[in-house]
């Protein structure tokens, strides 16, 4: 196997064996033909001439496009967008993950969040009701006190009066009944009275 340490030697070879696969086409071509007239080999060397142009015009071209390193270069460029890919997938997984475990962790304390706000609630409103129904009760008995004195006040306004009734009522009865020997008699006695105690 014949092998070539540049790409000049083996663009070279092609163009080579190219050329004699191709004359050797167009020489089965003419052997057919018979060789009849002149005219048709001058057309055959045109034709050759052409060939060989173009072969030496794509051999130039392939060899400053280096299709296989264009090919080598795109399949390198994919293999490294889809480890790209690969990586960001990965990282988008992982991302998912911890955006899911803390959604799961953020469900979870809002349940505990919810659960302490409505137990603190109650205990708020167990409070509430315990400091009402005390003030109610405080309410209730300095009412009944309230209630003690203003019946004791008006009792012993009552009888404030009754006995200023009664003691208006035996004044107007004793001076109607009282006599002037009456009068001088109970005036002895009270300074008799008097001169004991002194």
């Amino acid at each position: 196997m014949i092998r070539f340490e540049t790409g000049r030697g083996r663009s070279l070879f092609i163009a080579v064996c190219t050329v004699m696969i191709w004359s050797a086409c167009c020489g089965l071509a003419f052997a057919a033909e018979g060789g009849h007239g002149g005219g048709d080999v001058t057309n055959l060397l045109y034709r050759i001439l052409n060939f060989t142009l173009m072969v030496i015009i794509l051999v130039v071209v392939i060899r400053k496009t280096t299709i296989k390193d264009f090919f080598s270069n795109r399949k390198e460029e994919i293999r490294q967008k889809l480890e790209s890919l690969k990586s960001d997938k990965e990282a988008a997984e992982r991302r998912y993950s911890e955006l899911e475990k803390k959604l799961s962790a953020f469900e979870i304390q809002k349940k505990e969040i919810t659960d302490q706000f409505r137990a603190d609630g109650a205990a708020e409103r167990e409070k509430i009701i315990n400091e009402a129904r005390e003030r109610a009760a405080q309410i209730l008995a300095q009412a009944s006190l309230t209630i003690e004195r203003e019946i004791q006040a008006a009792r012993d306004r009552l009888l404030q009066e009754m006995v200023e009734v009664a003691a208006a009522r035996a004044e107007d009865i004793i001076a109607k009944q009282i006599k002037d020997s009456d009068q001088d008699h109970l005036v002895s006695e009270f300074i008799e009275r008097v001169e004991r105690l002194h």
